[in-house]
Parts: structure tokens; C-alpha cells; sequence
């Protein structure tokens, strides 16, 4: 068995389908990928054994630092006052458990409720927008809609949508090791630029608190004092919009792609929504997971899966080939509705750095289901349609998705 098998999920083949390669890499060990200089987990034992063992598996290195660039772009974010601080998903106990209660708090069962109304006026009002019997519903529904929604949750205006979102994938451009250096430089600048407006934000809040995420982050929830303005901003601009946003447009696309190519699954849908909408959206989640994974880093010399480890040996966590592992989920590639134990999938991780958003990504994912076939019963994939998947070092997500009725 050889110690490395490389994965580049940027170029074909790994780009368009990622699964080939994580049925080949889960016949052997963790493996080191020379393109991305980390040992790649895929099976689903293996990676709950790192998830469930934060002593051994540290996620200090959960998400790439922005400050782990080149000098060209940490120049960039020095001279333009961007602070150096660690996200929530890279911390570890004691310190995470403060700042996770307080980010918890944008995300309550309360606020999935109340959000609901905007998600459901949002949907109709996107499809009221569609004309000529067709739509692509990457661009011209999920990406519009989820926008509405974190932002609404956040704080951001809808205005700023534009600038934000630009922002948004400026973040995603510095967290990918994978980027050209003058993209990243590029990136940087925008950072600096984000950074400046959501000092804005972060100080209106500090004096006229609403009920949006930024103010629970300012002042504090759930008995937790609210966090320095170093870790609003890095919960803001990553873990809330970031994640917020990616994952969920991804998401949705995905749940709809299944139902639309599956026409016992679409007549299912449509005789019986509310039933099987949650059912078809644990099986999307599980055959695709819209995040690759996260990073660990051991903290000391271990064995895992059947590769000795070092003390200080970086992994990648890819999610989306445990979800497809057929020791515990048979029949992976299939599509089944009433897999029994589906809700084990790992699309949202588990253990302390499970998704705070995983309730409010159900919802919308729902809504906008919902919506659309309770509009558009006769939805349709368009003629010729093949799907394509974006170039992304952490997202699985579809480039378009052409439809008709």
C-alpha cells in the first residue's frame, strides 16, 4: 500500500466527481495528498475516531489561518488593521466552549421560527421573478435566497448584499492554499475593506442592540459575556457567512438535483411533502455534502485506521467519503429515502464543532422546496442538462441547475 494518493479537488477529475476517488482511498489508510500536504481521512470509523478525540485531534488547524499566506498578503492585512485571530471552529476546550455558547445563540429554535415568514416571502418572490417556463436555480433561486436569509440573521442590510457576498469570496480565496498569489493579494485588499464595515456594524450594535447575531456576539448570550471585536469579526465573515451562506446554496441545490433526476423520488415528493422533504433532505446531505471537511492536527504520536501518525501530522477530514461509506451506509451511491440510519451522516461534523446552523440550513432548505413544488408541481430538469460542480477547495456545490415546467 503506498503512503501517499493525491486529490486535488480544483481539476478534473477530482472537480466534477470526488467519489471515485474516496471509494479508492478508502481501501487503505490515511494517505498523504502531496498537492494539498496533509493525510486525507475518508473512512467513517476513521474519522469519528479524530472527531471524538479532541485531546489527540486538535482543531487548532481546522480552517487555514489567513495569516498563514505569504508576506505579499499578510502585509497587505497587517498595513490594513486586520486582526490576527483564531476562528471558533479552530479552537479547542476550555476556550471554545465560551465563545460557542455565545455564536449558539444566532441560531435558537426561536430564531429558525422567526425567520421563517422572510424565507417563505423570499422563495415567492424569486419565482414570481421567473419568466419564459424556465430558470437556473443556482444563480436565480438558492444563491438570492440564502443570501436573504444570512443576512437578515446576521445583521447586514440588503443592500449591501453585492459588497458583502464579493467579500465573502474573498475569504474563501485566502482560506485556499490552492489560489494564485495574486488572487489572494487581490483578496487581501478586499479583507481590509470588509474589515472597515464590519467595524461599522460591530460598533452601531454596541449602541443600538437588535435581534440579530452581531448584537448576541457584542453583548453576550446565553450567560456568556459578549466577545472582543477581534472574534466577532472572524465568527462573522467565516463561520456565520461563510458557512451560512456556501453550504446551504449547495445544499439546496443538491436536494433538488436528487429529487429532479429521480422521478420515483419527485412523485414521493409531490404526493406527500412533509414527509418526505426531511427524508430526501438527509439523503442529499449524505450523498453529497456541500463541506469537504475540516482540518486536524494530532498533538501527539497515534495510530489511526492503519497509518502511524506523528505528533504534529495535519489531516484533512473529507466528510463526503465517510457519507459514502459502504460498511455503514449500503448501497452508498444509491438514493433511498428510507435508509435507516441516514441522520448518522456527517454533513454537519459532530461532536463539540457540530454546526450551530444545522437547524436554520434545514429549514431553508425545506422552504425553498417547498415552495418550489408547491408553485411549480410540473418542474422539470431542462433538456440536455448535465451538472457541473464549481472549483473549490472546500465546497461540493453545483455550477448551474437548468430547469423547465
Amino acid at each position: 500500500m503506498t503512503t501517499t494518493l493525491d486529490f486535488n479537488p480544483m481539476v478534473s477529475p477530482h472537480r466534477e466527481d470526488p467519489h471515485l476517488f474516496y471509494r479508492e482511498a478508502r481501501q487503505g489508510p490515511p494517505r498523504l495528498s502531496p498537492t494539498l500536504g496533509v493525510y486525507m481521512v475518508t473512512r467513517y470509523e476513521d474519522l469519528r475516531t479524530v472527531i471524538d478525540d479532541p485531546q489527540t485531534y486538535s482543531s487548532k488547524a481546522a480552517l487555514p489561518l489567513i495569516f498563514a499566506n505569504p508576506p505579499e498578503v499578510t502585509d497587505v492585512l497587517r498595513a490594513g488593521g486586520v486582526a490576527e485571530t483564531p476562528m471558533v471552529v479552530n479552537e479547542d476546550e476550555p476556550e471554545h466552549l465560551p465563545i460557542r455558547r455565545v455564536f449558539d445563540a444566532g441560531f435558537t429554535g426561536a430564531r429558525v421560527r422567526a425567520m421563517l415568514p422572510t424565507m417563505r416571502a423570499r422563495a415567492d418572490e424569486l419565482i414570481d421573478g421567473f419568466t419564459d417556463g424556465s430558470a437556473e436555480l443556482v444563480g436565480g433561486y438558492a444563491v438570492p435566497f440564502v443570501q436573504t436569509v444570512i443576512s437578515a440573521i446576521i445583521g447586514f442590510p440588503p443592500e449591501d448584499t453585492a459588497r458583502i457576498q464579493a467579500w465573502t469570496d474573498d475569504v474563501n480565496t485566502l482560506w485556499n492554499v490552492l489560489s494564485p498569489l495574486e488572487a489572494r493579494v487581490a483578496a487581501a485588499h478586499g479583507l481590509v475593506d470588509y474589515t472597515r464595515y464590519l467595524q461599522a456594524v460591530i460598533d452601531d450594535r454596541r449602541a443600538n442592540p437588535r435581534e440579530d447575531l452581531v448584537s448576541d456576539l457584542v453583548h453576550g448570550a446565553n450567560g456568556h459575556p459578549g466577545l472582543a471585536d477581534e472574534y466577532v469579526h472572524n465568527i462573522v465573515r467565516g463561520a456565520a457567512r461563510v458557512a451560512g451562506f456556501d453550504t446551504t446554496r449547495d445544499a439546496i441545490t443538491a436536494t433538488l438535483l436528487v429529487m429532479l433526476e429521480n422521478d420515483g423520488v419527485r412523485e414521493r415528493v409531490l404526493a406527500d411533502p412533509a414527509r418526505t422533504i426531511p427524508k430526501l433532505t438527509e439523503e442529499a446531505l449524505r450523498r453529497d455534502a456541500p463541506h469537504r471537511g475540516l482540518f486536524r492536527i494530532t498533538t501527539r504520536d497515534t495510530h489511526l485506521g492503519g497509518a502511524d501518525l506523528p505528533a504534529g501530522t495535519p489531516l484533512l477530514l473529507l466528510f463526503g467519503s465517510g457519507n459514502r461509506d459502504e460498511t455503514v451506509f449500503p448501497g452508498p451511491d444509491a438514493v433511498d429515502l428510507d435508509r435507516p440510519n441516514v441522520r448518522d451522516h456527517l454533513a454537519f461534523g459532530r461532536g463539540l464543532h457540530v454546526c450551530p446552523g444545522a437547524p436554520m440550513a434545514r429549514a431553508e432548505i425545506r422552504v425553498a422546496l417547498e415552495t418550489l413544488i408547491r408553485r411549480l408541481p410540473e418542474l422539470r430538469l431542462a433538456d440536455g442538462y448535465e451538472p457541473t460542480y464549481i472549483a473549490s477547495y472546500f465546497f461540493r456545490g453545483l455550477e448551474r441547475l437548468d430547469v423547465r415546467w
